[in-house]
């Protein structure tokens, strides 16, 4: 049932690529500038004091304020081709499908949630359909029984009818949340006859699609997905990070050579390794801010719910129905099964009744 439902939302109605299209290396810059010259400032800071504490504590804090600044300009230069290669690599760092499938088969009550939230309504209804045809059938049942009534009568008819009637209003039940697809206009236009659940198509899509985007498809949900459960993809992740913040350190190093020609450069291998371990301890205190500016620009909510609710009917309904089409045959036994012991308990309190 996962991968049905993320097949066809995931690559369907939505991609990977025209999310990440919306991110823009300037557009990161530009709102996460304060957490990158954080970071910048709290590395310097931290490698100063390590390898040069002396030559650090006696510069001016005109000097220091420079040499933070170009420090981030020169990470602002590597920002682009870091972002080119991350969305050109992303299938192999990330398969959103197969993380959204992982989720939903890891933690079932995230599936419920998004079946029970979005389909509570259907679930009222079918609730309250099969009492409803329950009890005329139940009056049908009645009149037949009296007009035919003979010595077995109790024992045949009773667990017979319970079936169908079991069967038949489950399946009656079901078939009016999805049928009839489109709209039929009726009583000039004041009643629409058509599936409930379809009714409620661009109600349902908003729901669905918040669901899906707050405990599946959200910027916290990948990342943990690729470094808990991905391994190939968090190793990728990890070597792109030390690539291009390798580069920005050569850049960086010469962009200040000026203001410290004394020492800079000394060790610089050792010095990207320092710069590589002191920013990832760094970067988890801004993680949620990365978090949430991806959610916001990347508007898959939005994208989503605005996309579901404006399928045509047969479309949406070849989303929602397949998913477990392939059980309802389970719905109709049970109620089938249910009808047929009810029906047996019937005949035995006739039985002691007269």
């Amino acid at each position: 049932m996962a991968r049905m439902a993320c097949e066809v939302m995931i690559g369907n109605v939505i991609t990977v690529e025209e999310l990440l299209d919306r991110v823009t290396p300037e557009g990161v810059f530009v709102e996460l500038r304060d957490s990158v010259a954080e970071i910048a400032s709290t590395v310097l800071e931290r490698i100063m004091l390590k390898r040069f504490p002396t030559a650090w504590e006696a510069f001016p804090a005109s000097v220091k304020v420079e040499i933070r600044d170009r420090v981030v300009d020169e990470a602002k230069k590597t920002m682009a081709p870091a972002m080119n290669e991350f969305k050109a690599n992303i299938h192999s760092i990330v398969d959103l499908k197969d993380m959204s499938i992982h989720i939903l088969t890891n933690d079932p009550q995230v599936f419920i949630d998004i079946f029970k939230e979005s389909g509570a309504r259907e679930m009222s209804f079918l609730q309250h359909v099969a009492a409803v045809m329950g009890f005329l059938c139940g009056c049908v049942q009645l009149v037949i029984y009296v007009n035919v009534r003979g010595k077995w009568t109790d024992y045949w008819m009773l667990p017979l009818s319970g079936l169908i009637i079991g069967y038949f209003t489950n399946w009656l039940a079901l078939k009016m949340t999805f049928s009839p697809v489109w709209p039929h206009m009726m009583c000039g236009g004041y009643i629409n006859f058509q599936g409930v659940l379809m009714k409620r198509q661009k109600e349902c899509a908003e729901k669905m699609a918040a669901l899906v985007c707050s405990k599946v498809i959200d910027a916290r949900a990948v990342l943990q997905f690729i470094i808990e459960t991905s391994p190939d993809g968090a190793e990728k992740l990890m070597a792109m990070y030390q690539k291009h913040l390798s580069a920005s350190v050569d850049q960086t190093v010469g962009a200040v050579r000026g203001l410290m020609p004394s020492f800079i450069g000394q060790g610089i291998e050792d010095l990207k390794n320092d710069v590589v371990e002191i920013s990832l301890d760094v970067l988890p205190d801004h993680i949620q801010a990365v978090e949430t500016y991806m959610d916001e620009v990347m508007k898959v909510q939005e994208t989503l719910a605005w996309r579901l609710a404006r399928l045509q009917p047969p479309e949406f309904e070849r989303i929602i129905h397949p998913i477990f089409q392939e059980d309802e045959w389970l719905l109709f036994l049970i109620g089938g099964s249910l009808g047929v012991m009810v029906g047996l308990l019937q005949a035995v309190a006739l039985m002691y009744i007269n």
